[in-house]
């Protein structure tokens, strides 16, 4: 999917949502206590920020719920969910004690941590911005030869060592077919993130405004509201337990999500109903993009049992991944085909392969430049032919070789597939059929030739280790359940990490406040000297200043280095 595309799906996503909000505001008026504004009443300005208002002391009276919209902003904030997290505060009040205790603990660490991860992120970014800079004002003709090969993949994995964060980037850094479930995760961490909150405050007596869901743009979050007048007679170490709880649940909740992916809970709760494993024999496909050469002849749930000569075997959706996305890790089997002569045709033009024409300049899709590969004779090494490619390689039968004579008579030529390096090349996909497809035999393998890049391959054909057991078992849900808890682990651990981040608009910035009082006994209601007050101030906003100017740095430079290189 191209910008374009993305720019228009976004547009006409936001235009719908105010259509209905249209509609559902003239047809369903309700009574002012329920009534929908449409101004915005508060802005995010980070998924997890903990906004503090001043309300009255009748904190218990309902407040009205509210849908707020405004061009790309839908906001949701209700005060109904307040007694549910006030109950859950209530009871085992110990065990939330020392497990916002624990909290604490776990937040300072984490600060100091994405403190450390930050800085070296940042002199990563200059590092490699640096050398990219010089590098590209010493070779900028090489660079441009580079790009016309294809080999935009590899110049970018090099400068992923001056990266520790990619941006995401739908389409580029992050396939459009996992954008749904991206966005899943971000709200599921969000929402225990603010539960961590709501649940921490209501134990030390504070109590909550409105909790709510928002949709900013693209991005899903969730916030509650605390009252700043029960907030400010807290002590600091009760305001540390309710600030650092949301970094606390999330690294709670990617420890959990890290041990259900590596223990195969997943699998293993997954055999146990409609689904069977396939580990050891291949990967089963879930589903195929339209419009692409497999439709009609690869069907959902047929096993992919080998590509080219590497077996999914022992550990299959993992040499699936490795295969099409770390392929230059692996070593390939470099045996030629045996062919016959009646495949080759005159011209070469299917071996004039550039930039322009990636695929060669032949007019003829199935025919292909093969090299000879004949190890005994250097003459023939390097000798080019157009050869028809489905009776070498699309070939159930095939005969390998090293040399001609591995070759019988009917085949007495040792060919291998030329393309340069970078440029797409032939993929051959051995499979079976699943029980239930017609009357294809599912214990038949079967082989089809693909020509093109591998990440692309492994885009277009979304796999699982698991099979249906029957027709009517979906597809998607081992596949759609593993990916949202991966995200889910991901982001929970990077927000762990970044929200914790003594910086403007974190609850780090809170947390660092309360840090500071215990160390400087600056309690509520105790009257210090003003020297004191002040070098605390000073440490604060020279400590806040710097991680907030550090954390732009990283953004800002993890942004250049992408458009660079997308740029380039």
């Amino acid at each position: 999917m191209v910008l374009s595309d993305l720019l228009l799906t976004f547009l006409s996503f936001w235009a719908l949502i105010h259509v209905v909000y249209r509609i559902f505001q003239s047809r369903f008026q309700v009574q002012s206590s329920h009534r929908i504004h449409h101004n915005i009443s508060r802005t995010p300005n980070n998924t997890n920020h903990l906004p503090i208002v001043n309300i009255s002391p009748a904190y218990h009276v309902s407040q009205p719920t509210e849908i707020t919209l405004s061009y790309f902003y839908l906001c949701y904030k209700t005060s109904k969910f307040n007694s549910f997290f006030e109950t859950l505060s209530k009871r085992t009040p110990k065990f939330w004690r020392i497990w916002f205790n624990l909290g604490i603990i776990v937040g300072i660490l984490a600060m100091i941590l994405g403190v450390g991860v930050m800085i070296v992120a940042g002199w990563k970014l200059l590092i490699g911005i640096f050398r990219i800079g010089t590098w590209d004002n010493e070779n900028h003709e090489q660079t441009r030869f580079v790009k016309r090969n294809f080999e935009e993949a590899h110049q970018v994995e090099s400068n992923e060592d001056h990266q520790i964060f990619v941006p995401v980037i739908p389409g580029v850094t992050l396939p459009i077919s996992h954008l749904i479930y991206y966005l899943i995760a971000l709200l599921v961490c969000g929402i225990l993130h603010e539960a961590g909150h709501a649940v921490a405050a209501y134990c030390e007596l504070v109590p909550i405004i409105d909790a709510g869901i928002f949709l900013y743009f693209f991005y899903p979050g969730a916030f509650v509201s605390l009252s700043s007048q029960f907030l400010d007679n807290c002590s600091s170490v009760k305001k540390l337990r309710i600030f650092c709880a949301g970094v606390w649940h999330n690294a709670v909740i990617f420890l959990l999500g890290t041990l259900i992916l590596n223990s195969g809970l997943i699998k293993l709760s997954m055999s146990l109903t409609g689904y069977r494993s396939m580990e050891g024999t291949g990967v089963s496909i879930i589903s195929i993009e339209e419009n692409t050469d497999f439709v009609g002849i690869l069907y959902p749930s047929a096993i992919i049992t080998k590509i080219d000569d590497y077996e999914l075997n022992d550990a299959s959706l993992e040499r699936w991944n490795t295969y099409l996305l770390q392929n230059d890790k692996i070593i390939n089997n470099t045996r030629g085909f045996c062919s016959s002569e009646k495949d080759i045709i005159p011209s070469l033009d299917c071996c004039n392969i550039n930039a322009a024409h990636p695929y060669g300049n032949s007019e003829n899709r199935e025919v292909l430049c093969f090299r000879r590969s004949d190890q005994n004779n250097s003459h023939y090494q390097n000798e080019l032919s157009c050869r028809h490619v489905n009776p070498i390689l699309a070939n159930m039968n095939e005969q390998r070789c090293e040399k001609d004579s591995d070759c019988d008579e009917s085949l007495p030529t040792c060919v291998l597939p030329y393309t340069l390096l970078g440029f797409p090349r032939p993929v051959r996909i051995y499979f079976k059929h699943s029980p239930w497809n017609g009357n294809q035999d599912e214990n038949t393998q079967n082989v089809l030739l693909w020509l093109g890049n591998l990440k692309d391959l492994w885009e277009i054909i979304q796999v699982s280790i698991l099979q249906p057991r029957w027709s009517w078992v979906p597809l998607w849900i081992p596949l759609v359940s593993e990916l949202i808890l991966r995200y889910t682990a991901s982001f929970s651990l990077a927000l762990c990490i970044l929200n914790i981040l003594p910086a403007f608009q974190l609850d780090g910035h809170h947390a660092l406040i309360a840090i500071l009082t215990v160390v400087y006994d600056d309690k509520e209601v105790t009257s210090t000297s003003k020297s004191s007050r002040e070098r605390k101030k000073k440490i604060e906003n020279g400590i806040v200043y710097s991680v907030t100017g550090l954390v732009g740095w990283v953004v800002l430079g993890t942004l250049i280095s992408g458009v660079f290189f997308e740029g380039h």
